[in-house]
């Protein structure tokens, strides 16, 4: 059996599509199904930035990281007691474009510390709710 260039060419594209499909890709190699994990970056890659702009040096960032992810800190020092936190209280409360709420910011309403945890762990979360209130 002879086969033209032009039939190669269209059965390797027909083989290449039909793995792309198999392998979950789309024909221009980009992964389907991927909005978790672009949402997470996209979270992580935020939470990097604020931390950045709130004067944490690179080391103090990956200090934060188990902090962040609520992981087993019994050998850490409590955050609160960080040089970390006091950057980071002074850029959510008076600073950042993201601003903690005055009640919590005073311990009244909520806990500055969880607040901080919390917007750092899923910043999309405060895009409205976020109380601006230094413009009063």
């Amino acid at each position: 059996m002879k086969v033209s260039k032009q039939q190669l060419r269209r059965l390797i594209r027909e083989a290449i599509i039909r793995e792309a499909e198999f392998a979950g890709e789309t024909q221009t190699g980009q992964l389907t199904d991927t909005g978790v994990e672009d949402a997470n970056f996209r979270n992580q890659l935020q939470a990097e930035k604020d931390m950045s702009a709130a004067g944490l040096s690179k080391d103090e960032i990956a200090q934060m990281w188990p902090h962040i992810k609520d992981q087993d800190l019994e050998d850490e020092p409590d955050f609160m007691d960080t040089p970390m936190y006091e950057k980071l209280f002074g850029w959510f409360a008076f600073d950042g474009p993201i601003r903690m709420p005055y009640g919590t910011a005073k311990a009244r309403d909520g806990d500055p510390v969880e607040w901080i945890l919390d917007y750092l762990q899923d910043p999309s979360a405060f895009g409205i709710e976020a109380e601006v209130w230094a413009t009063r």
